[in-house]
């Protein structure tokens, strides 16, 4: 699927309309348990920091899981979910309702336990209302890198991510990523041009291109 285009005049504009953008999904009541789904890396944790500054508060139907995460301590700086913890603690969700990896685990148990997680959740009848998605300047999204990443994950919600040069990596799938209603990818600066105009044009010659190739609505932001 070719991302809809979003064209932002500066970062700081980005920034703050992904932050009214969570801010609303966040409040919102659906009447049934739904989910968001936050990306890692830099360009979002502005826009974090910002729920954080308006003292966001949570429905209470929320809940709130990662598109990828490291095996790293919570707080290393390479931890998503040590970057998220101000905002999950300011909008005061329960520990139930964040539904995490357990990165203390071996690669392939904390895949599976992921993978328990996110389907209890679906099939439960929770919806995944929104996903935030990062853009690699290599085109990577979430911890899917190379082609075979994506086949390995096929039939699954979760996958587990060798890499080479560390540290190894638990990411989401495309067919969990096909079950979001509505996915954004974020990129910003010089260094993500080309792969913003490859993913427009030639979105099958990218990794996070076939990642979203079966979603239901997709969005690039950029600035």
């Amino acid at each position: 699927m070719t991302p809809r285009l979003r064209q932002f005049r500066s970062p700081d504009d980005l920034t703050l309309a992904v932050a009214d953008l969570l801010e609303e999904r966040f409040r919102h009541k659906y009447g049934r348990p739904h989910a968001v789904m936050l990306s890692g890396g830099r360009t979002p944790l502005a826009a974090y920091d910002e729920v954080v500054r308006r003292r966001t508060r949570a429905s209470d139907d929320l809940y709130i899981f990662l598109s990828d995460e490291r095996l790293v301590p919570d707080d290393s700086p390479e931890s998503n979910y040590g970057h998220l913890r101000p905002m999950l603690e300011r909008l005061q969700l329960p520990e139930g309702r964040v539904v995490r990896a357990g990165t203390d685990l071996p690669l392939k148990k904390a895949a599976a336990d992921y993978e328990r997680s996110l389907q209890h959740f679906v099939r439960g009848g929770g919806r995944i209302t929104l996903g935030l998605l990062g853009l690699g300047a290599d085109g990577h999204t979430a911890s899917l890198f190379t082609p075979d990443d994506l086949v390995r994950g096929k039939g699954a919600l979760a996958v587990a991510v060798s890499r080479p040069e560390g540290p190894d990596r638990i990411s989401v799938t495309p067919d969990l990523l096909k079950r979001v209603e509505v996915l954004i990818f974020l990129a910003v600066g010089r260094d993500k041009q080309d792969v913003v105009s490859r993913l427009l044009k030639e979105p099958d010659s990218l990794v996070a291109g076939r990642a979203v190739r079966d979603a239901a609505a997709v969005q690039l932001w950029t600035a």
